[in-house]
């Protein structure tokens, strides 16, 4: 019965995102919410919600492989995760040494260490240019985006990094093989 849940769930994800015109391949896209699935994750669309003078604004929606382990959040972008194309978000969710309090990535203006650790890895989130962020039912998130386009969440980035109990099984799950990026 779980099986089937997970199966009507995917599909109707797969739905959605055909709808929105999500930019995967039709052929690719049952694969990635499939593998996300038996993988143990929830494929899950998140909108971009922000603040402006005329108030709420929804943006894109996007689609992620969710996890909870270790009474935590995991939150990695569907191709991130699934998908066997090489990308950066990939890359230090497999290789990122572990994130220690006198880390360089943690230095930063902002108050909320994750944001300090995807800036100082060249990402970007939406609340460094407006006051929003991707959300989902449990609310805002730290999805920091790179430039080729992966994603995942910088808490999520340092618990994997840090070898956080649970973390540690889903970072192996990752298809993509690393990349070389120097200098971080």
């Amino acid at each position: 019965m779980k099986n089937l849940y997970k199966q009507t769930i995917t599909m109707l994800v797969l739905v959605f995102l055909t709808l929105w015109n999500y930019p995967v391949s039709a052929d690719v896209l049952p694969a990635l919410a499939d593998y996300c699935v038996q993988s143990g994750g929830t494929v899950e669309i998140m909108p971009a919600e922000f603040t402006t003078a005329n108030g709420l604004t929804i943006g894109h929606s996007k689609s992620f492989c969710t996890f909870t382990a270790d009474n935590g959040f995991i939150v990695i972008g569907l191709e991130t995760f699934a998908s066997d194309k090489p990308s950066i978000a990939a890359t230090y969710i497999k290789t990122l040494a572990e994130i220690d309090s006198t880390s360089s990535l943690l230095d930063g203006k902002a108050t909320n260490p994750s944001y300090n650790v995807c800036k100082n890895l060249n990402g970007t989130m939406i609340g460094f240019v407006v006051n929003g962020s991707f959300t989902n039912a449990s609310g805002a998130s730290d999805i920091c985006v790179f430039g080729d386009g992966s994603m995942v969440s910088a808490w999520s980035l340092i618990y994997m990094a840090n070898h956080r109990s649970g973390y540690e099984e889903i970072k192996q799950q990752v298809q993509a093989e690393p990349i070389v990026i120097t200098g971080y």
